[in-house]
């Protein structure tokens, strides 16, 4: 601490000796306009504060979140943006502070229970916390822009379908989903392989006949049948 620091203090701390001595009723200095804090000067506000006692008068006792004054006297103490801790009101504290619940907009303190998080910053109470869709209660959830859901309504709602066996293709136990989109077509990564031998197909190399896919060695061999059977025919 510096020097000036210090003096500042022990001439602080002489000026509230001398008023105390002289003004039964001095509570301190207010911490914002630096006057006394009599009871001529209105009703004022004094607290201790990891043994530090704050005065201010009553009209200089402000919410730091909304800067409008505590007229209540309930209050209640968060660190700032400079890391101080400093006097909120109420409404501030439950409402900024503590949060309002995303599923019905009320307070999160005013209700009490458990609160439950969801992603950055957004909060549930836990009777809130359900699908966006049926309402049942969520344990696990599938989100879809800033709606929630279980994991049947999103499945039936958002998943698309196989292209080869028609099968919703759903979400796996981690949430994420594991498919093949090739051209505008949606496929299981299981499904996606050669129609005639079933071998998987490599960074997408897959020829198309008639709605199914092959491999470059089934679609030579399927295109020479074809060609071979036309020519039977035309024989």
């Amino acid at each position: 601490m510096a020097l000036e620091d210090l003096d500042r203090i022990m001439n602080s701390l002489n000026q509230d000796l001398s008023m105390s001595m002289e003004h039964s009723d001095f509570k301190g200095h207010c911490e914002v306009c630096h006057e006394p804090v009599l009871n001529d000067t209105g009703p004022g506000v004094s607290y201790t504060r990891d043994g530090i006692q704050h005065a201010f008068h009553r009209k200089c006792f402000n919410c730091n979140e909304c800067k409008n004054m505590i007229s209540d006297g309930s209050f209640f103490f968060h660190q700032n943006d400079d890391g101080v801790e400093a006097a909120v009101c109420r409404t501030c504290w439950e409402e900024r502070i503590m949060g309002i619940c995303e599923g019905c907009g009320q307070s999160l303190v005013k209700s009490g229970g458990e609160v439950v998080k969801v992603g950055e910053g957004k909060k549930y109470h836990a009777n809130c916390f359900t699908c966006s869709q049926c309402h049942s209660p969520l344990t696990r959830y599938f989100q879809k822009d800033s709606s929630l859901f279980c994991r049947s309504c999103y499945e039936s709602a958002y998943s698309p379908s196989c292209s080869r066996c028609n099968a919703l293709i759903t979400p796996e136990e981690d949430g994420k989903i594991t498919m093949v989109e090739w051209k505008d077509r949606k496929f299981h990564q299981a499904c996606f392989n050669c129609k005639q031998c079933g071998k998987a197909f490599e960074d997408l190399k897959a020829l198309h006949h008639q709605g199914e896919l092959y491999c470059k060695e089934c679609y030579v061999d399927l295109i020479k049948i074809m060609d071979e059977q036309d020519a039977k025919n035309k024989s």
